[in-house]
């Protein structure tokens, strides 16, 4: 089977950065013997620079990497981006009939402009795609703004709305992160029922063994470790964090690992703070064994954040740490049925604190820990998960027609 997956911004091996989701699924596709080619662009949306000076192709871990230049950017909200999604979209345009058809494609949402020529090549040629929801353009964008202004804004977003609607009318199925963006989906593509699937963003748990396994020391005592491990940007509120270690004192000391453009104020924020440690950005070894001699497993977001389940989720769980989420939607959801961690509430450090205060010792904590791995290994390990996303475009591949018509 020939199989195509069409991403704008997720990694490749090139970049010698942790694998995602469709790395996970090219290498679950390529070991079950499919001919399997990931379109991408020569920009790389996490560093905002080019991996290539020109249109670069190569192959590796099984598949094959296809790179097309565009326009770079370098702010996330900005018409320079909107510009550089539009070109990659007329460069797949125009390169993707140069090539084999392939007998499935997968392509991931956001931006749109990708999708839309995915499905018009697609739909030209009765070939079926899958559409991937990461995040569930354009409402993503209004729900962000003030609530006095979201009407205006849903007006004006009426034409992106109805390309949306266009696409998943004419998808094969969709997948997500979530089953809020499943249903999200299912809703535009309404009257027409659209079969729906939900892959967690998954950790690779034997990678992390490997990193971790062989030199991570057991728990010391002394204070819980708190470890945040992820972006310093405006979207993660960290501010929170600090704000409760102050609080909380002694009783736990709070790791922070990672880098971006608020490292400076939130160090500034935390000066005099014995308890709180930035750790700067740790390269994958490091980070494991940071997490493997760590207690607790910060998802701190800020109050309306429209993020459903994260990377962090099964990232923390596969190191037996159990979370701490300012999430109280689906990813909190999870935490609580599972019994693998603890709810706050977002922006209120004497909430987080409580939940600290929650967890109790070392010894209290074992059970959840052991759970979290457990939980880990059966909803979020990456090969289980991408080769179950793997055995779904296969079945797309062998009726096409009945699916989409």
């Amino acid at each position: 089977m020939r199989v195509w997956l069409v991403t704008a911004a997720e990694p490749i091996p090139s970049d010698g950065v942790r694998p995602m989701r469709f790395m996970g699924l090219a290498r679950a596709l390529a070991a079950r013997g499919h001919d399997v080619t990931m379109w991408t662009q020569t920009f790389f949306h996490h560093t905002k620079r080019h991996r290539f000076p020109t249109d670069a192709e190569y192959e590796a871990e099984g598949y094959r990497v296809v790179m097309l230049r565009g326009f770079g950017y370098r702010k996330n909200v900005s018409l320079r981006r909107y510009a550089s999604h539009w070109r990659f979209a007329q460069r797949l345009a125009a390169a993707m009939p140069a090539r084999p058809a392939p007998d499935v494609v997968v392509t991931s949402l956001p931006p749109l402009d990708t999708v839309a020529a995915v499905a018009d090549y697609c739909t030209a040629r009765a070939i079926p795609f899958v559409v991937d929801v990461i995040d569930p353009w354009p409402d993503v964008f209004v729900d962000l703004l003030p609530a006095a202004v979201q009407p205006v804004a849903r007006v004006l977003s009426v034409p992106l709305s109805r390309r949306a609607r266009g696409i998943f009318a004419r998808a094969h199925s969709v997948t997500a992160l979530s089953e809020q963006y499943v249903a999200w989906a299912q809703r535009l593509a309404a009257p027409r029922e659209l079969p729906g699937a939900v892959f967690y963003p998954a950790a690779d748990i034997a990678a992390f063994d490997r990193l971790a396994g062989a030199t991570a020391s057991p728990r010391e005592s002394g204070p819980l470790r708190v470890v945040y491990a992820g972006a310093l940007g405006r979207a993660y509120d960290l501010d929170c964090v600090i704000d409760c270690a102050r609080m909380v004192g002694p009783a736990a000391r709070f790791l922070i690992a990672g880098d971006g453009p608020e490292r400076a104020r939130l160090q500034a924020r935390a000066a005099g703070l014995d308890n709180v440690e930035f750790l700067g950005w740790l390269d994958a070894g490091a980070l494991a064994r940071l997490l493997g001699t760590s207690d607790l497993g910060l998802a701190c977001y800020r109050r309306g954040a429209t993020q459903t389940v994260t990377y962090k989720l099964f990232e923390y769980l596969a190191a037996g740490l159990p979370g701490l989420c300012s999430l109280a939607g689906e990813m909190g959801d999870v935490l609580r049925r599972e019994r693998v961690g603890f709810v706050y509430r977002a922006e209120d450090p004497a909430d987080l604190a409580r939940a600290i205060g929650e967890c109790g010792d070392r010894e209290a904590l074992a059970p959840i820990a052991a759970r979290a791995r457990r939980v880990a290994e059966t909803l979020g390990d990456a090969p289980r998960v991408y080769g179950d996303m793997a055995c779904l475009l296969e079945t797309a591949a062998r009726a096409p027609l009945a699916a989409t018509a």
